[in-house]
């Protein structure tokens, strides 16, 4: 488990134009019934480290021209018992995912060799009774087109987390 800390920048994978449609529109149902904190569609990739500008661009554009779009597998709707893991889908692992959180931990030398992903979509602690009955009445996609890395500035204040930039993945050919 990665120990939470106040203040830091984070790397988040951001979706399409469709994927982020479908996915806030699932977001905003289960936030109407449960009133949760807004924060926008994403999945964690890896953090935090310590952001320069100066210094990280090259990374980022680096990275976003090693990786592609990638197309991610959902499997359902999961919640535990975690303030910021509470209501969320869960990713399918793969090869190109974890290759690219590799290729950033290693960029920015950040050592979380354990990574769960998933795109939450509900932050905060609620009965897990109300919760399962949110999971089998509300249908999941089953895929999901990431193509952006965004660097954010994010605090446990969750209404002032900032996307401070982001990368669009087009992979070039070598």
């Amino acid at each position: 488990m990665i120990s939470r800390i106040p203040r830091g920048y984070w790397i988040w994978g951001q979706f399409d134009i469709k994927s982020t449609k479908l996915l806030t529109s699932l977001y905003q149902n289960i936030n109407n019934k449960l009133n949760g904190p807004k924060f926008d569609i994403h999945l964690t990739i890896s953090g935090p480290f310590p952001h320069r500008e100066d210094v990280h661009t090259k990374i980022f554009e680096n990275l976003s021209r090693k990786f592609g779009k990638l197309n991610l597998q959902l499997n359902g709707m999961k919640q535990t018992s975690e303030f910021f893991r509470s209501l969320y889908i869960d990713v399918v692992e793969n090869k190109t995912l974890n290759d690219l959180k590799k290729s950033i931990d290693h960029s920015f030398n950040i050592d979380h060799p354990e990574y769960l992903p998933h795109i939450s979509l509900f932050y905060g602690i609620e009965d897990v009774a109300i919760k399962k009955n949110i999971i089998n009445n509300l249908e999941t996609p089953k895929n999901v087109i990431l193509d952006r890395l965004s660097i954010v500035e994010v605090d446990e204040e969750i209404k002032s987390w900032k996307v401070i930039k982001s990368y669009s993945l087009f992979k070039t050919t070598q």
